[in-house]
């Protein structure tokens, strides 16, 4: 029995193993960190049967991380929700060794090499969106800026067609919106689903009607650039190619997964800046720490809460037996909050070492390490550093509306005002 033998059961008992907490309960919705904080010092391993299936929530930074780097303990066959769920084709459903083999496939694509080439134009489309609204005096930053950069990242990434831009922009916005309207999710997965089908073939059919030998590489020549086409034409380790219905889902997952989590990442950060002004004043003065400051983010507002595990056999932490098949949720909000690990950390920081704040758990750690991070990243900082760059004075100027999936963490609607006449153009 994996843990009996090993620190996690030396960790600590949990102290109130019937502490009330309901990770769907509207007080824990509104602010997750309260809880978690009684959670991580009264008890870190919280049972609760108030879902749909009984559910494990592991609080302390130590014992998610260790659960991150135990992929033979912990396996994704079910899926990250609360539901056992075994979508074959999303990335996040695989163990090893097939979770590696998929990886290495795709990491070419997310290499920091590689989305720099986006840089550019990431930017350019920044200050055409703000080029829509500076006139207004307000503006919802959800809508009209942190949700079109990043699907424009992504259609880059991709190598969609600018034809279908925009269309391909559509569906990433139903998909986002599948806890709240459900019959669009399902319709955009589907038309997401026949699209990409679509492309991979034809893609595969330009090489097979081409004078390409399998020793070529036929990408950026026979065919365009980017991930539909690695994925596309590209075999995998084993000789064999990805089955199109596969390399559909798994891009749909990683529409899904980097559109709304940069896109809270964007939001979260220009919140706590507009929380705490002297945070804004400092970056200003030293426009360097952009990059500090969505790291701190990442750590303070991780867009995600937490995701779940199954164990694949029974396991002990702090003493409470959690049998084999459980469902448990690492809760990566709570542990970028250990006070075991960061300094003063319920306190938002531009200016903390990025040695201490990368330490955050926001992408995962270990062999399911966010393949996006980077991606993610240079997206969020240009959308920070474009936005202040373009307005001297920013000001929220309503209470915010949190994003509606309760295992998610972003603002929906952030409405912000200026003072025209300092609006550098």
């Amino acid at each position: 029995m994996a843990g009996l033998n090993g620190k996690h059961n030396n960790l600590g008992k949990a102290l109130e193993p019937d502490l009330e907490y309901d990770p769907v309960g509207q007080e824990v919705l509104e602010d997750p960190m309260p809880a978690y904080a009684q959670l991580r010092q009264h008890c870190p391993v919280h049972h609760f049967s108030g879902l749909e299936n009984p559910m494990y929530s592991f609080a302390r930074y130590e014992d998610v991380q260790s659960v991150l780097l135990d992929p033979q303990t912990w396996s994704n066959r079910y899926g990250p929700g609360i539901s056992y769920d075994r979508n074959v084709g999303d990335l996040q459903r695989y163990d090893p060794p097939d979770h590696q083999v998929r990886r290495r496939f795709l990491r070419a694509q997310f290499l920091p090499r590689t989305v720099s080439a986006f840089e550019p134009a990431i930017r350019k489309l920044a200050h055409n969106l703000i080029d829509s609204f500076q006139n207004d005096g307000r503006v919802e930053i959800h809508d009209n800026y942190a949700l079109p950069l990043p699907v424009k990242a992504f259609i880059e990434l991709m190598g969609i067609p600018d034809e279908d831009s925009n269309q391909f922009k559509s569906w990433a916005d139903d998909l986002t919106l599948g806890m709240t309207y459900p019959e669009r999710s399902r319709d955009a997965r589907k038309a997401l689903s026949s699209f990409t089908q679509e492309l991979v073939i034809q893609r595969r059919e330009m090489v097979a009607d081409s004078d390409y030998t399998p020793d070529q590489d036929p990408v950026g020549d026979v065919v365009p650039e980017g991930l539909i086409s690695h994925l596309a034409c590209h075999p995998l380790e084993d000789g064999t190619y990805m089955p199109d219905a596969e390399v559909a889902s798994m891009i749909g997952q990683l529409l899904v997964a980097g559109h709304e989590t940069t896109t809270s990442l964007i939001t979260n950060t220009l919140w706590r800046l507009l929380l705490n002004p002297d945070q804004m004043t400092m970056i200003r003065e030293t426009p360097a720490l952009v990059a500090n400051a969505i790291e701190e983010s990442l750590r303070f507002d991780p867009p995600v809460l937490g995701l779940c595990k199954t164990n694949n056999e029974p396991v002990v932490y702090h003493d409470v037996n959690i049998p084999e098949n459980s469902k448990v949720m690492v809760l990566y909000a709570s542990a970028n909050r250990d006070p075991d690990v960061f300094e003063s950390p319920d306190k938002f920081k531009v200016d903390r070492a990025l040695i201490e704040t990368k330490r955050h758990l926001s992408f995962g750690w270990g062999s399911h390490f966010c393949l996006g991070a980077h991606l993610a990243r240079q997206t969020g900082g240009i959308a920070l550093a474009v936005l202040l760059e373009r307005f001297d004075q920013l000001q929220l100027l309503e209470p915010t509306k949190r994003v509606t999936p309760p295992f998610l963490w972003g603002r929906r609607k952030i409405t912000v005002t200026w003072d025209g006449s300092s609006l550098n153009c």
